[in-house]
């Protein structure tokens, strides 16, 4: 299938040495939803039977190398990130989860579109069974377009929308992604796929910062977690397997986004929102965010009308 052609609006990024329009916090849950989750480390890992390792250890008076290889219970499963501060989901991969599901959610209009793929590459029409194939299915409507170059600011002084707000080569992002920690979190070993995952009902906890965002572009960035509605998004895909479908009757990638509050930072403008006011410095949660979120939610799609469609990719992959 042959490539649209389209021209990727750029402009001159906004200025990041001063604050303006909107600054402040987005506190977030991630929630699997009744699905497993699994964000690799690159690390692999071995347990072993510690009554057994001293009773061999009575008998022989030493440990070596076959030793070990007769202990191993579970070996080579692929491990879920951690840190210092336990299980987490690097900010890095929440960052790319809800970038990538803006860019594709913009489409072509009138020859243009809003948002350059930051990984662009020719697409070749994958068949049912082959790598990609699911993923296509999805995003039908924008993954063949032809957006040409990515961003690079280092190369060229315009940068399209998404870029500017997420940043790219030459360019610091204005949304920030803290590691999202696991809140009581118990990983399983699943033996298909051999891994390390997070069970269903578990959660994180992070922080999104934002600076000098209009009040549209702090709904895009709703909008790329799957809030349309309320502060609780709909169910959307993240991790490892989440094009798989079932794998031994377990479904993997299924998550929810939940705001928890926003909060308004010293350095914010006012946000007036229809009948809503929040001054610099506000927190706001309950029954005033999901209306809140609501409402710059549909701003931006005001804005961006004809422009950006919401894909419900998990009703999508559950049909395939």
């Amino acid at each position: 299938m042959q490539q649209i052609r389209l021209k990727v609006l750029r402009n001159n990024p906004r200025d990041r040495s001063t604050y303006r329009d909107l600054c402040g916090l987005i506190d977030v849950s991630i929630i699997t939803d009744n699905s497993y989750l699994h964000v690799g480390s690159g690390r692999e890992r071995f347990e072993v039977n510690l009554n057994k390792l001293k009773e061999i250890y009575t008998k022989r008076k030493y440990i070596d190398i076959n030793t070990i290889k007769e202990l191993q219970l579970k070996a080579g499963y692929s491990d879920f990130v951690s840190t210092s501060k336990g299980i987490v989901i690097p900010g890095s991969s929440v960052k790319g989860n809800i970038r990538a599901r803006l860019e594709l959610s913009f489409h072509g209009f009138n020859g243009s579109v809003r948002s350059c793929f930051l990984r662009a590459s020719h697409i070749v029409r994958a068949n049912k069974g082959e790598s990609g194939w699911r993923h296509q299915k999805v995003w039908s409507e924008t993954v063949f377009e032809d957006r040409g170059f990515p961003c690079d600011y280092t190369k060229n002084n315009n940068v399209c929308l998404i870029c500017d707000l997420f940043g790219t080569s030459g360019l610091k992002s204005l949304i920030g992604f803290s590691d999202f920690i696991g809140l009581n979190v118990k990983l399983e070993a699943l033996d298909l796929p051999k891994v390390y995952a997070a069970a269903p009902s578990s959660e994180f906890n992070g922080k999104i910062s934002f600076m000098n965002l209009k009040d549209y572009e702090l709904g895009l960035i709703l909008l790329g977690m799957g809030i349309v509605n309320s502060s609780i998004g709909r169910s959307v895909t993240l991790g490892r397997f989440k094009y798989k479908g079932l794998i031994s009757d377990k479904k993997f990638g299924r998550i929810k986004y939940k705001i928890n509050k926003i909060i308004l930072n010293r350095f914010s403008s006012k946000l007036i929102i229809n009948n809503l006011t929040f001054n610099p410095g506000s927190s706001i949660e309950s029954e005033d965010l999901n209306t809140l979120c609501k409402e710059l939610v549909n701003l931006s799609l005001k804005h961006f009308e004809n422009e950006f469609k919401i894909v419900d990719e998990v009703s999508i992959l559950d049909k395939l």
